[in-house]
């Protein structure tokens, strides 16, 4: 199964069973058992896109009320519009976005208006030459329902120009909080870390919103291999994001892992404080498009080229089991384990093996590998740096 190795530290290796660091081989010689996070299963193909019109599949949403349906649309190219996709990867319904262009769409989300009712975003946010000078564009629409029509004009969007306080930039991801509706972006450096923006509280669709960095996530090469053929660029590039439907995780894509965090509360730059777990994904041509499943038990993927795959992974036991306590209380904060489970016995609420009896070792070891994990944890930290929130 697709899992991270995580010791004290919270450093991770991205390919199971390859120890990289000092700090790993001196937890084995001490006689510390590393923790293998596997959040999910093997991945699947869920279907693969039979619509030659989907050549460059690059947001990608899952429907609130058909847990067989997905949304999705296309790269920059295509004119205004998006698709929803039935389980066996048929077109069910081609929707057009009247008196809108499509510049650069990126990312598309699922998420509340104001009036909480469930809607889609677009995101035309790409700027590959970061040189939008006059901001970016979001449409929203209210979600739809499939029916018999192929073909769909949809409402007239609101649209809402956004603007980075710190000058333009390339961007990949876009989140909205699916309780607040509060719209966030995740940049996608060629160098450096990526910085979370968030939008104001309450949108403006006379505009512009700025757009304030609340936090950053500096993701390192992983050597998992698969994307666009650029080495270990793909390893670390922002394409795509999601929160989960109950509010609980927040996932980023690169080319070739996943990554998710806890979130605690509804406060999504808090949730970039802590380390994330990684998962290594399928290799793909270039896997852009990210989204939670309707129920949240599972992560759906994408990737740009005629007829590509659709991945899923689906939550080992525990995990989902979670997810679907914390969606019924909604509540974001991951509930604590049972101890009438049996499942919940071998995994705790983080997804970590809680420590097992007395083995009898001494103690020492455990002393001087705690030692080494409580400095390299001061310097891991600093790799994910949340700013104040305004």
């Amino acid at each position: 199964m697709p899992g991270v190795l995580e010791v004290v530290t919270g450093r991770r290796a991205s390919v199971p069973g390859v120890l990289t660091t000092p700090l790993v081989a001196l937890v084995l010689a001490a006689g510390v058992s590393p923790v293998l996070l596997a959040p999910y299963d093997e991945p699947q193909v869920a279907l693969s896109f039979a619509d030659p019109r989907i050549a460059e599949s690059s947001g990608l949403a899952s429907s609130s009320t058909d847990g067989d349906v997905l949304f999705t649309h296309n790269d920059s190219g295509d004119v205004a519009r998006f698709y929803a996709v039935g389980p066996d990867g048929a077109t069910l319904v081609t929707y057009t976005l009247p008196d809108v262009q499509a510049r650069d769409w990126e990312d598309m989300a699922r998420g509340p208006d104001e009036k909480g009712r469930s809607s889609l975003w677009l995101g035309d946010i790409g700027d590959n030459n970061a040189a939008r000078d006059n901001g970016l564009l979001v449409h929203r629409v209210r979600e739809p329902v499939p029916g018999d029509d192929a073909s769909v004009t949809t409402e007239r969007p609101t649209s809402f120009r956004l603007r980075y306080v710190d000058g333009p930039r390339d961007a990949e991801a876009l989140l909205i909080h699916p309780r607040t509706g509060r719209l966030y972006v995740v940049s996608k450096p060629f160098a450096g870390p990526a910085n979370v923006y968030a939008a104001p509280e309450q949108l403006d669709p006379g505009g512009p919103n700025a757009l304030e960095q609340v936090a950053q996530v500096d993701l390192q090469p992983t050597s998992t291999t698969g994307g666009p053929g650029i080495g270990n660029l793909a390893q670390v590039l922002v394409t795509a994001g999601d929160i989960a439907p109950d509010g609980s995780r927040i996932a980023l894509r690169t080319y070739t892992d996943l990554y998710e965090w806890a979130v605690p509360g509804d406060d999504v730059a808090a949730a970039f404080d802590g380390a994330p777990t990684v998962t290594p994904l399928p290799a793909t041509r270039q896997g852009e498009g990210l989204a939670y499943s309707r129920d949240g038990r599972a992560v759906l993927l994408s990737s740009e080229g005629e007829g590509a795959p659709v991945h899923r992974l689906i939550a080992l036991p525990s995990q989902s089991s979670q997810s679907s306590q914390s969606s019924q209380s909604q509540s974001p904060r991951l509930p604590p384990s049972s101890p009438n489970s049996d499942a919940d016995a071998d995994v705790d609420a983080a997804g970590r093996t809680p420590a097992g009896p007395d083995t009898g070792r001494p103690l020492w070891p455990v002393a001087l590998v705690g030692a080494f994990a409580a400095g390299a944890l001061a310097v891991a930290l600093r790799r994910y740096r949340k700013f104040p929130r305004r």
